[in-house]
């Protein structure tokens, strides 16, 4: 088979997974009240499947397509949407918000969504400023800068919890266990646009992101102008991870898994690659999501709780496969 014709098998099994999901639920569905706004099974279809399982679509695509981005750019199969210290200047961004307890009328509307986000753009500006002190841009300065970023931006969150009071504590805790069972309709309408202008950036870039796995020399030999490239790609996936941190969490190794198995099962060409990986992300998590909505039902489990279960053993074939990291 094609790599296009396992393109659009792709397409349409993720259509049926968008399709099918919001009718599985502990909650049996009388699918002949659905439509009806006076029966709960409106709410339950329209009110909160629907509107988690868009959500965790959006979330899963852009969390698998960032991670693909980091693995090409830093040449590294490990990196993920974290790698760069995102997730934890918006988790910091969150926890300062809870622990200030700053929930008078006029900021209250604000909540930790807007100051994860904070967060994490102001990561997101230190490791750009520390990684160009030089005057100019590598990806190993950039990925090294990252990383420091995201251990202060650790070390100071558990110096929060440390302080904090319990119930502090509990809501900074669930708030770092990712889930998308908070992201309300509102986070949808900015999460959309914002998922689309991520995707056709990365995609205006499938050739220099091809010749950039060849290497920084060659890829100067052909003509790409390394640092420019480097710089949008650093900027557009990090601001789309911040936004998409600060509505759910950090949800870990969809970045890492879902790039990996497309390209051993789809293609390694990023024409093909980037639209794959794409579409398996957010299917991949809307199934994790799904799967963690009735595993102890009524009980609902946090999807990161189950994307780590399924990407540790995944992280451990990495090792094992390539006999080294």
């Amino acid at each position: 088979m094609s790599s296009k014709a396992k393109l659009f098998l792709l397409f349409f099994i993720s259509f049926i997974i968008i399709c099918l999901s919001p009718f599985i639920g502990w909650h049996k569905l009388d699918y002949g009240n659905i439509l009806n706004k006076e029966m709960i099974d409106n709410y339950v279809f329209f009110g909160s499947r629907l509107p988690r399982v868009i959500a965790g679509f959006l979330t899963g695509s852009i969390l698998a397509l960032s991670g693909l981005v980091f693995q090409s750019v830093f040449k590294n199969p490990i990196a993920t949407p974290y790698t760069l210290g995102v997730a934890s200047g918006a988790s910091l961004g969150a926890a300062l918000f809870i622990v200030s307890g700053t929930y008078s009328v006029t900021i209250a509307f604000l909540g930790s969504s807007f100051f994860a986000m904070a967060g994490g753009v102001l990561s997101i500006l230190l490791v750009y400023s520390i990684a160009s002190f030089t005057g100019k841009i590598y990806s190993n300065t950039l990925l090294l800068a990252g990383v420091a970023i995201n251990f202060f931006s650790s070390a100071l969150i558990m110096f929060l919890q440390y302080f904090a009071d319990p119930a502090s504590n509990y809501k900074i805790t669930r708030y770092m266990i990712g889930s998308t069972s908070n992201i309300t309709i509102d986070n949808i309408f900015f999460i959309l646009p914002v998922s689309l202008i991520f995707f056709i950036t990365v995609y205006s870039f499938h050739k220099e992101l091809d010749i950039l796995a060849t290497g920084s020399n060659i890829a100067h030999s052909r003509g790409v102008n390394v640092t420019r490239t480097i710089t949008i790609l650093y900027f557009t996936v990090s601001f789309a991870i911040a936004i998409i941190t600060s509505a759910a969490g950090p949800i870990g190794f969809v970045g890492m898994m879902i790039p990996h198995i497309i390209r051993i099962t789809i293609s390694s060409i990023n024409k093909i690659l980037i639209p794959a990986t794409f579409f398996a992300g957010g299917a991949f998590l809307v199934m994790c999501d799904t799967f963690a909505r009735i595993i102890i039902a009524p009980i609902e489990l946090p999807v990161a709780i189950i994307t780590s279960l399924l990407g540790a053993p995944f992280f451990i074939f990495l090792i094992i496969k390539g006999g080294k990291i």
